[in-house]
């Protein structure tokens, strides 16, 4: 795969899957993601759009999606690769994406996405929002593995809910799929986000780990399912040093240097509190800045318990 020039041959606001897009081959499906989501609509360096704020590019309809449950629910329940067709992102809203290849540690004791077999997928890194004010620095990872003629698997990370304060480096942190620890430090802003989203979960920051151990790459169900209680994801010396001397330079200029087999990060999971090594994400091309990446959907997954909704 191949970085590439832009092209103008679709409206990622408005594009969705082809018809039968669940039935290709995970290869097939990462060759039309990388090549024509993402790839027709890749920003030159010089022409990088500008980070956003929540409720500035369509406030309107922003609003009605955080006011209604049934909209908001859409994050735990929709299955697809593609954002629903005119629906803005309020968060998360400009990133880059490459990508990867997930390499399973040797003797891992999990199952499906997670085991001997390893998968490929690609990964978003982006800001919860643009830095403005006294605003922290909140870097988020979104990981998509892909299966044969099955919905892909979607893993959602952050440090903290908070941010990182002044720290400018995206891989400074560990990472994790669940956050349900009280932050009684949250500002106004976010919690008045938390209380919208307990309206569809009982526990809107804690997501789960089942759904990558249950099928192979093939799309061949587990027998015995086993998976981690939650992921932990720590970024490699190599990818933070990428970061060295570059405060105020924009994440996605930075990350587009690292080499397209640069390995990103290692994966524990945690069982009983305990960490067990999962494996590595390694990149397969540079990371890029694209509306089509922009226009990627990643879910929830949330243990169906914590739903408020039926």
């Amino acid at each position: 795969m191949t970085v590439f020039e832009r092209r103008h041959h679709f409206d990622p606001l408005v594009i969705s899957e082809p018809a039968d897009y669940v039935s290709w081959s995970a290869e097939t499906k990462a060759a039309w993601l990388w090549n024509t989501l993402i790839g027709g609509t890749v920003h030159a360096p010089t022409a990088l759009p500008p980070l956003v704020l929540p409720f500035r590019t369509a406030p309107l309809t922003e609003a009605r999606i955080v006011l209604s449950p049934r909209e908001l629910d859409k994050a735990l329940t929709r299955v697809s690769d593609l954002m629903e067709p005119g629906r803005p992102k309020l968060i998360h809203a400009r990133g880059a994406v490459a990508m990867v290849r997930f390499i399973p540690a040797e003797g891992t004791p999990f199952t499906g996405l997670l085991g001997s077999e390893g998968a490929h997928g690609l990964i978003r890194l982006s800001l919860v929002a643009k830095v403005a004010g006294d605003a922290a620095y909140t870097p988020a990872l979104a990981l998509k593995l892909l299966i044969d003629a099955r919905p892909s698997a979607d893993v959602l990370a952050m440090n903290h809910t908070v941010g990182q304060g002044r720290d400018f480096n995206l891989f400074s942190n560990t990472m994790t799929n669940d956050l349900s620890n009280t932050h009684n430090e949250l500002r106004l802003a976010q919690r008045v986000m938390s209380y919208f989203f307990h309206r569809v979960s009982t526990q809107p920051r804690r997501m789960v780990s089942t759904h990558l151990a249950t099928h192979g790459t093939t799309g061949s169900p587990v027998d015995a399912v086993s998976a981690p209680d939650r992921l932990v994801f720590t970024a490699t010396d190599e990818a933070k040093a990428i970061f060295d001397d570059r405060a105020g330079v924009d994440f996605r200029l930075v990350l587009s240097e690292l080499a397209s087999d640069t390995t990103l990060y290692s994966v524990d999971g945690l069982t009983n509190g305990r960490p067990v090594p999962v494996g590595t994400i390694v990149m397969t091309t540079p990371f890029v800045s694209s509306d089509g990446g922009d226009r990627l959907f990643f879910r929830h997954v949330h243990d169906p318990a914590h739903r408020v909704l039926d």
